[in-house]
């Protein structure tokens, strides 16, 4: 095998192939070694990445084959692609090094960004390589494993609490009723709601069926009474089981008239998606067992949703734990230490 260490410390693989040379850089020989065999055994079924693909290139062939066919959260996607497209713009993916990864996160980070919407990006350009090479576009090296995430502590969830819910419950405008009222008592993403149909909804079982989440799992969540009515009054104003359930205004509207309701009441740090922490916040803390409440959410991990919630409900531990004083109830103990054995008759039980 013809694997080189470089001057930086990398590895890289350097052969001909009919005439080409060919040559690539990774973090460690073993790397290198497991490359260069496979892109001989490439080479030599007629197969080749392409050496000349550019960041933006991968970007748009990431977004068009992967993120817009199979994932809820294209959208989010969308906007981090257009972002990195112009930041990398036609730059190849083979002189995009670790040093670059790092420039790009101290560049969002000059521009305001939190460490946790940073690190969002950071893993997107490695997902973006990751198909990139599983794809067969790219054989080398992917740079976003050489530079560590920020992984800052988690910051307080903020949820709504019963005053501040009766309050912009009798101020929000009536086509955002229905939204804010669904928020709160299922609990769902404000995409979710806003493209609910009805042949997703069943009134007399009292479930609602998501059948396409941001984790890519269909999840069935109950109907309470609150919530029962409220789709009651909309299903009799005549709704088509293909009609979306809420109305049709965009999520969009929907996201921004809320926040201006709650800026006009006072409420600080408030989105739409306050509503699904309202949810899942208040059913912990009273009570309701979190792997139900995770199920609810459509959480891809019961870990996801300790990590934001768990710390709600102290209170239910330590009610929980004197479940367990029942057990010795019906012990009867002398406890006077004269009427215990002595060290003797111990010794004799004991052997």
């Amino acid at each position: 095998m013809s694997i080189l260490q470089t001057s930086n410390g990398t590895w890289s693989y350097r052969f001909e192939f009919k005439g080409k040379p060919y040559r690539r850089r990774f973090r460690s020989r073993k790397e290198a070694e497991r490359a260069e065999i496979q892109k001989k055994s490439d080479l030599n079924r007629g197969l080749n990445c392409d050496d000349r693909i550019t960041f933006k290139e991968a970007v748009q062939l990431f977004f068009e084959k992967h993120s817009k066919p199979s994932k809820a959260s294209w959208k989010d996607d969308k906007a981090k692609m257009n972002f990195l497209s112009d930041y990398f713009g036609n730059q190849k993916l083979t002189d995009i090094s670790p040093l670059h990864i790092q420039e790009m996160r101290t560049y969002l980070q000059n521009k305001g960004l939190k460490s946790s919407t940073v690190d969002r990006y950071h893993a997107f350009v490695k997902t973006v390589f990751n198909k990139m090479i599983f794809w067969r576009k790219f054989d080398g090296y992917n740079p976003s494993n050489g530079v560590k995430l920020k992984r800052e502590p988690n910051a307080h969830i903020r949820y709504l609490t019963r005053d501040e819910l009766i309050l912009v419950e009798t101020q929000i405008p009536d086509n955002i009723y229905p939204y804010f009222i669904a928020g709160v008592h299922a609990g769902m993403r404000r995409g979710e709601l806003c493209n609910l149909r009805w042949e997703n909804v069943d009134l007399a079982y009292g479930d609602i069926f998501v059948e396409k989440s941001k984790s890519g799992k269909a999840r069935h969540i109950p109907i309470n009474t609150v919530l029962h009515s409220l789709l009651v009054k909309l299903f009799g104003n005549g709704k088509d089981h293909k009609q979306r359930v809420l109305g049709d205004l965009h999520e969009d509207f929907v996201s921004h008239s809320f926040i201006k309701i709650c800026k006009q009441l006072g409420l600080k740090n408030v989105v739409f998606h306050t509503l699904r922490h309202t949810f899942a916040s208040q059913l912990v803390m009273n009570g309701v067992n979190i792997f139900r409440v995770s199920k609810w959410l459509g959480h891809a991990s019961v870990v996801t949703t300790e990590k934001y919630y768990a710390h709600l409900s102290p209170d239910n531990k330590r009610e929980e734990i004197h479940k367990l004083d029942k057990l010795s109830g019906s012990i009867k103990r002398d406890t006077n230490p004269s009427n215990k054995p002595s060290n003797s008759v111990l010794t004799e039980i004991l052997a």
